[in-house]
């Protein structure tokens, strides 16, 4: 049995007339329906359990109901519905500065709190001076409590409360207290109290202090559970919320997405992946797509800088002679005519950029951002019978052999407040171009689908050393990188589940034309 457990908990607060009259008159009024009572509900439907040695994080903006739950769960109120069931003694430190003496001294409020939890005489009197050193407060004991700040106040409630192993620990916001030493120094204290066994839980607004300490997470927003489970896919919804990048909707949807079984998990949501998870989720399978980076569509995604179509990871120009392939993306969007001098039939720049592909691609497949390969292994190991992956290789095996390498680009945007930088969108700068020293090429977007912007946006490139982290170009395929790659490509063999697709999973460069051609081959295979 679980040392904690909150079963489908409500919890209601009544507010209105009955507070500012007497019971007779309450009475009369409820018996001729002359009062008004509004019902509040702080928490609803609530269910989680806690395990011995485990931590839970509770997250949620302000109001969202966290403080009262925790209330609930420690015994100080009745939950309105559901119920909650402890094995142990419970800790509940809640309102740390509150239930002192602000005219006694802060040894003798020391000793009155110890009193408030049970605590006896004689273990205050052992113990008294190394709570009071934990506190920082020697200088401080003799003086009235009410001379104390706020923060040391706080400490000598947290020196007090941790004095023992409780079975169950409740923490509200009691981690953030005094400066950086003493927070370090009150989480070192937590660990231990929960490497003891204790089950705890943890309201905090930090959300790095969640992901260090808490083993899962409760998120609650206005009372309502969003959702419960893996401390760093949660942490990071919950960024992604705040950010406004998500609506508390999109959050409910994707959590509800992770915890699904699929046929197919696509790491990667460049072309090559949505392309096979277009092809297969048309046969009928169900697929999922995931992505590391903030947004979808790899290297290809754009952004709108006031009225200018910005491909973030540097420019993009669709060229092919391949018919199946042109034909194929125009079912999802129309192309700009821009002749980048490749000699294909076929060159362009989508309308509106290429999130629009993307998007078309992806339509009615589930796609969470934010998200990393290894994120999601950890938390749902068994999500879907097979995997494409369209990441680094290398990577997938934690660089086990060595770093595979590529060329590199530093790329530098600029916003100007100009109508135009150059006349055209792509400018090779001379060998004598001092302004552009070093630049091997400068691009300015708008050019490409003719937008009308007062303000331009231009990136400047500078070729770069390749380091881990740095953006990755063309895979350098040298021999002794293609020894590696070997190696690599052994250690896939043994991994049949997997299929390694795209420019990074096969250490190949492309187009992304070749990239959509190779995808649509691939999904034929699998079909």
């Amino acid at each position: 049995m679980s040392i904690l457990e909150v079963h489908d908990v409500s919890i209601q607060y009544l507010t209105g007339d009955f507070k500012e009259i007497g019971l007779k008159e309450y009475v009369m009024r409820k018996l001729t329906h002359n009062y008004h009572v509004n019902e509040f509900w702080a928490d609803r439907h609530v269910s989680f359990t806690l395990e011995k040695g485990e931590m839970l994080g509770i997250i949620g903006s302000n109001g969202a109901g966290k403080s009262t739950l925790l209330k609930a769960v420690a015994g100080i109120m009745e939950p309105t519905e559901g119920y909650v069931t402890r094995q142990g003694n419970v800790a509940a430190l809640l309102e740390l500065a509150s239930g002192f003496d602000g005219d006694l001294t802060v040894k003798e409020n020391a000793y009155l709190r110890g009193a408030m939890l049970g605590y006896t005489r004689k273990f205050m009197d052992e113990t008294y001076n190394e709570i009071i050193a934990f506190a920082e407060l020697e200088a401080f004991q003799d003086r009235p409590f009410k001379q104390l700040s706020s923060g040391m106040k706080s400490r000598l409630a947290f020196a007090i409360a941790s004095m023992v192993q409780p079975d169950i620990l409740i923490l509200d916001e009691v981690l953030s207290v005094g400066d950086g030493a003493f927070r370090k120094k009150s989480e070192a204290k937590m660990k231990e109290i929960i490497a003891g066994g204790a089950a705890t839980i943890l309201v905090s607004h930090s959300l790095e202090q969640v992901r260090e300490l808490c083993t899962k997470v409760l998120w609650l927003e206005h009372g309502e559970q969003i959702a419960c489970g893996d401390t760093a896919i949660l942490c990071g919804l919950y960024q992604q919320y705040l950010d406004k990048t998500i609506t508390l909707d999109q959050g409910k949807d994707i959590w509800a997405s992770l915890r699904g079984h699929y046929d197919y998990l696509i790491v990667g949501s460049g072309l090559y992946g949505c392309t096979f998870a277009r092809e297969m989720a048309d046969k009928g399978k169900k697929c999922l797509v995931i992505d590391g980076r903030p947004q979808l569509g790899g290297n290809v995604a754009c952004e709108d800088v006031d009225g200018v179509t910005v491909h973030k990871y540097g420019p993009h120009i669709f060229h092919t002679d391949n018919e199946k392939v042109w034909n194929y993306v125009n079912r999802f969007v129309s192309f700009v005519s821009y002749d980048g001098g490749f000699g294909e039939a076929h060159q362009g720049i989508p309308q509106g950029g290429y999130n629009g592909l993307v998007e078309g691609l992806l339509k009615g497949v589930p796609a969470v951002t934010g998200v990393s390969w290894q994120m999601l292994m950890e938390a749902f190991p068994n999500i879907s019978d097979k995997v494409l992956y369209t990441g680094t290789i290398d990577g997938f095996f934690e660089y086990s052999e060595g770093h595979l390498e590529y060329d590199s680009l530093k790329i530098e945007l600029e916003e100007l407040e100009q109508k135009c930088y150059q006349d055209e969108a792509v400018v090779i700068p001379e060998e004598n171009d001092e302004e552009h020293s070093g630049c091997t090429r400068v691009v300015e977007y708008k050019h490409f689908l003719h937008e009308k912007s007062p303000k331009t946006v231009v990136a400047f490139e500078y070729p770069q050393e390749w380091l881990p982290g740095r953006m990755m170009c063309r895979p350098v395929r040298d021999e002794k990188n293609m020894a590696l790659y070997g190696k690599y490509q052994a250690l896939a063999a043994e991994r049949p589940e997997v299929i390694f697709g795209g420019r990074l999973g096969e250490y190949r460069y492309y187009t992304m034309a070749d990239a959509i051609a190779m995808a649509l081959d691939r999904a034929a295979q699998e079909i």
